[in-house]
This record gives structure tokens, sequence and C-alpha cells, in this order.
């Protein structure tokens, strides 16, 4: 049977023994998984490392475990992918970052754009859900998640502070065939609009910054279904991403 996963902001490093007070892991240890005392459960701190711990105490509130070994994570992002995705529905967007960790997003960035019409997120609440699909996905860290950005502010960031590779995704843009010729520490930043498209405006703003525009397909997708798609491509498309 596997172990569950959990993940904590304490470096562990060396240690042998671990003291956890985050109430709330200990209640899902405790409470929602009904483990107990000589049981196994896996811990990683976001380095790339799994440590495999024993149950040595557990009680409402607190939980000691013992490091037994550890080895590295099932899968570790091995390139920086900047996901600059427009707001959309508080539900819409918590699936957005789930599946977005599941593949291997690095940052995620929401993106208010014209056409955005919700105007605020649960940053709280996405970082939550990020770290659940990092459990969950076996993935050794957990992706940074950004405040809003305007979309002009999205890119000048993404130019100026990450020199990534930017591209953005529109229906009325050229057939993406899914490769990048990047090299292999190449970042690179996707942009996704809302439900409805980038606005002319926004359209214009990526030609002004010499910012590819590329389609999926004929068809009209949802946010969500195009971020999905669009990450796929990129990641089975070109080496380095996995």
């Amino acid at each position: 049977m596997r172990s569950h996963r959990f993940y904590i902001a304490e470096t562990i490093g060396d240690k042998i023994e671990l003291e956890i007070h985050s109430l709330e892991l200990i209640h899902q240890v405790r409470d929602v998984f009904r483990l107990k005392k000589g049981d196994s459960i896996i811990i990683f701190d976001g380095s790339g490392m799994d440590f495999t711990c024993r149950i040595e105490e557990l009680g409402k509130n607190h939980l000691k475990l013992s490091v037994m070994e550890s080895n590295k994570s099932r899968f570790m992002p091995t390139r920086d992918i900047y996901l600059c995705a427009s707001v959309v529905k508080k539900d819409n967007f918590e699936f957005i970052v789930e599946k977005a960790t599941e593949l291997g997003v690095t940052h995620i960035i929401p993106v208010m754009a014209e056409r955005s019409e919700k105007k605020g997120l649960n940053e709280e609440r996405l970082k939550k859900i990020a770290v659940e699909a990092s459990e969950q996905s076996g993935r050794g860290n957990i992706p940074t998640i950004f405040p809003i950005m305007g979309l002009e502010e999205c890119m000048n960031f993404c130019i100026g502070r990450t020199s990534a590779k930017l591209i953005a995704f529109h229906t009325e843009g050229e057939p993406f065939s899914g490769r990048l010729n990047l090299p292999d520490s190449s970042p690179i930043a996707i942009f996704i609009g809302p439900e409805g498209g980038w606005s002319p405006e926004e359209i214009k703003l990526f030609h002004k910054n010499n910012i590819p525009i590329v389609c999926l397909g004929k068809q009209v997708l949802r946010a969500e279904t195009a971020v999905i798609a669009a990450l796929s491509l990129v990641m089975l498309g070109n080496e380095g991403f996995r």
C-alpha cells in the first residue's frame, strides 16, 4: 500500500527526527487518514527529496516522526515554466492551478485581462490547492503563485526578470506544432486568455512585443481546457521539460 504524502515548509536536510506543529497536517494524519503510531508516511520539503518517516507520537496537537530513509521525488520540473493565465471563475481557476501543478508548471501568474469576468482570487486557497496537487502527483516542489498582474505588467516581468521565451495562445493565431527549439535550460512563459479570448488591444500588445500568437485548432476551447492542451503539447513536444 502506498504511503500518504505530505508537504512541510521546514527544511528537513539531515534531520533524523521531525516535530510537526501544523494543526492542519496533524488533522489530516490523525482524523482524515486515521493513521496511528508506527504507521509510515512520506514527507517532502520542496527540495526534490521524499523522506519516509515513521509516526512515533501522534496527539491532537503534536506529531513526532523519525526519518527512516530518503529518496528522490518521483517528479521534479527541470525547466522554469511560467503559466500566465487570465483570471476566470473561481472554480475554473482553481482547476487550472491543480492541473498546471500536476503537469510541472513552476510559476503561475494570474493575469487580469480585459475580458476577465472575475476580478479577484483567493491566493491562500490557490496555494493550498498547489500543495495538495504536488502531494498527490509525487512532485518534489511547489509552484510559486504570484499576485494578480495586468497583462502588460506580466509581459514586462517575464521579459525583464525571467528572460523567458513568451508565447500567446489565441483562436486566430498560427497553428501550434508543439515544437519550440529552445535550449534545455531556457524558461518559457505561456499566455492563455479568458473566456472570449484576448481583446484586440491585447493582441496589439502581443504584436508590439514581438510575442508569437498561436492557436490550438479551429475549435473554441474553454480557458481551462486550453491550459491543459497547451501545456501538454509543450511538454510532450520538447526535450528538457520532464
